[in-house]
C-alpha cells in the first residue's frame, strides 16, 4: 500500500476533503477571497468551478 511505502500514519485521500492537507496556493487564496467578497456584499449566486481534485470542496 502507498502509505507504508511512502511512510505515511493515515491515508491522504479520501472522499471527503480534510482540510488538514490542504495547500493554500496563490490561486486557492485568490479563490476564497472572492468567495469572501461575494458573500459579504449579499450579492447572490457564486460560483466557483475547476478539475476534479483542485480543492473546490475544501474551499
Amino acid at each position: 500500500m502507498y502509505t507504508q511505502f511512502f511512510g505515511l500514519r493515515e491515508k491522504p485521500f479520501s472522499i471527503t476533503p480534510d482540510p488538514r492537507y490542504l495547500y493554500l496556493s496563490q490561486r486557492h487564496s485568490d479563490g476564497l477571497a472572492h468567495l469572501i467578497y461575494g458573500i459579504s456584499q449579499s450579492g447572490g449566486f457564486i460560483q466557483l468551478t475547476g478539475e476534479v481534485g483542485t480543492g473546490k470542496t475544501t474551499l
